[in-house]
This record gives structure tokens, C-alpha cells and sequence, in this order.
């Protein structure tokens, strides 16, 4: 037998590998987590979450009043008055006669 001679290996049947760790491509779900060091950043960070809820939650609550009283849905009060007015003035064009 010649050196350095080894003799074949039997192929083996390709099977998917399954990797644990496994990369996911793109961007990471969720906000941006703060490193806990910076104290003073993970607090604004919380505080402005929580007012962001707070306000949503109150615009909601708000909407869902106007819904049921089947008001104007509109959160500011000169855009809803200026929608009226557009719309009687659009009125009076297409009618002019009619008051």
C-alpha cells in the first residue's frame, strides 16, 4: 500500500441541515431598546411612551364619543368649521337661489 493512500469514504445522502442559529435578514422588529447605562435616556424613553399611550388612548376615547353622538369625527376644531363652511359655500354655488 502507497503512503499517504486512503481509501474512499461512502457518500452520504444530502439531507437539510437544520443551523441553530439561523440569521434573519432585514431590520429587527420593535422600537429601539436603550443600553440600561444611560439612565437618564431608558427614563425619557419610558416617560415618552407612556405619554404617547396616554394621549392615544384619550384621542380613542374621544373619537368614540364623537361616533356615538354622531357629531363631526374630526380631532381639531377649525379644520371641522372650515369643512362646514366649505360645504355651505359649495352649496350656495351649485344653488344659488335656494337658501
Amino acid at each position: 500500500m502507497a503512503q499517504g493512500f486512503k481509501p474512499a469514504k461512502p457518500k452520504k445522502t444530502a439531507s437539510p441541515k437544520k443551523s441553530s442559529s439561523q440569521t434573519k435578514t432585514g431590520p429587527k422588529r420593535g422600537p429601539r431598546v436603550i443600553a440600561p447605562k444611560k439612565k437618564a435616556a431608558v427614563q425619557a424613553a419610558k416617560t415618552k411612551r407612556q405619554q404617547t399611550g396616554a394621549i392615544t388612548a384619550r384621542i380613542e376615547q374621544e373619537m368614540v364619543s364623537r361616533a356615538s353622538k354622531g357629531g363631526p369625527l374630526t380631532i381639531m376644531n377649525k379644520a371641522a368649521d372650515g369643512d362646514a363652511d366649505d360645504n355651505k359655500k359649495n352649496l350656495n354655488k351649485k344653488n344659488p337661489n335656494k337658501k
